[in-house]
């Protein structure tokens, strides 16, 4: 008597009755090879964790190494067109870059809602742990029908960002882009002056390519409901004092540059004067609640642009503290 299961993983369980006694035949194919072996109920639950494990690692080696290439690839064209990728300090933000502000003025007037808008991110962008349609790029989309492309990913840097940045953005036509990451990068205690030069390189090669540039600023996290397994090895007070500078930083090279951007901290902090944490799932992630929220920041934004038009009421602004 058997029965044949399929686990996620791709894995092969035969679970077998012998004397009586509940048995289980594990097969797993690599390449021309089969192994076959009795197993028990853990040993066959770690057999499969392992082979999950080894498919992750290779699906992100994979990610690394294209990543690499989309790199090298960018950087020769940097090179070729003598773009200075030297850090960016925040006294050089204003002449770090070369803006026609008319330039930017006059494209951003000719942008509506059908247009496409890539928004390229982390998981702040991408909406870890929310239903797609919830998030505040799904309510904007939905509710408000602009032409948003979420191009979040979970747990990437700035880094990442520049390098998938030309398949990503450039190659899908977006008329805009929003540009928002960073704290994946102070988290891993990278400088914030490498954070920095890549979001000014990704915004150089957007206004190279005829795209309107347009800079996100993350929401603060609620560092006090932080689980405390993640303290131990992060130290949340020198983040946040990272992530500080990286936004004074942000505004200081968004407004010399006459750059439109979309400030969802303050935009937050100004709505929630009381029960901030609650809109958080661990203190770095918004929940749903959080997610609505910062659609309302960004319609505001975006009306204030020019892309939505005023007397809009789709997306309701009101929620408790």
């Amino acid at each position: 008597m058997s029965e044949n299961n399929k686990s996620k993983s791709g894995a092969n369980v035969e679970k077998q009755l012998v004397d009586g006694m509940q048995v289980r035949t594990y097969t797993l194919k690599e390449g021309q090879d089969t192994l076959f072996k009795v197993m028990s109920e853990a040993e066959i639950e770690q057999a499969e964790r392992d082979y999950d494990k080894k498919l992750q690692e290779e699906a992100d080696r994979k990610f690394k190494e294209k990543n690499r290439e989309m790199e090298q690839k960018l950087m020769g064209e940097l090179a070729e067109e003598n773009f200075d990728a030297s850090a960016i300090p925040m006294e050089g933000a204003a002449d770090s870059i070369a803006i026609d502000t008319e330039y930017i003025e006059e494209h951003l007037k000719k942008i509506n809602k059908d247009d496409r808008i890539a928004c390229i991110g982390d998981s702040i962008t991408y909406g870890a742990q929310v239903e797609g349609s919830q998030t505040w790029i799904g309510r904007l989309r939905r509710e408000e029908e602009i032409n948003l492309l979420n191009l979040g990913i979970d747990g990437d840097t700035t880094g990442n960002m520049l390098a998938r940045f030309h398949e990503h953005v450039i190659d899908l036509n977006a008329k805009a882009v929003l540009i928002m990451g960073g704290g994946n990068d102070i988290m891993g205690q990278t400088p914030v002056e490498y954070v920095n030069n890549n979001i000014a390189m990704m915004t150089q090669m957007a206004l190279d390519k005829g795209i309107v540039p347009i800079i996100g600023m993350v929401p603060e996290p609620d560092h006090k409901n932080v689980p405390e397994e993640w303290k131990v090895v992060i130290d949340y007070n020198a983040c946040r004092e990272n992530l500080l500078i990286y936004k004074e930083w942000l505004l200081v090279f968004a407004k010399a540059n006459c750059l439109p951007y979309i400030d969802f901290d303050s935009g937050m902090k100004s709505r929630l004067r009381a029960g901030y944490g609650r809109y958080f799932f661990d203190g770095l992630h918004p929940n749903p609640a959080g997610h609505k929220i910062m659609a309302a920041i960004a319609k505001d934004a975006f009306i204030e642009m020019g892309i939505l038009k005023k007397g809009s009421d789709k997306i309701d602004e009101k929620f408790s503290l």
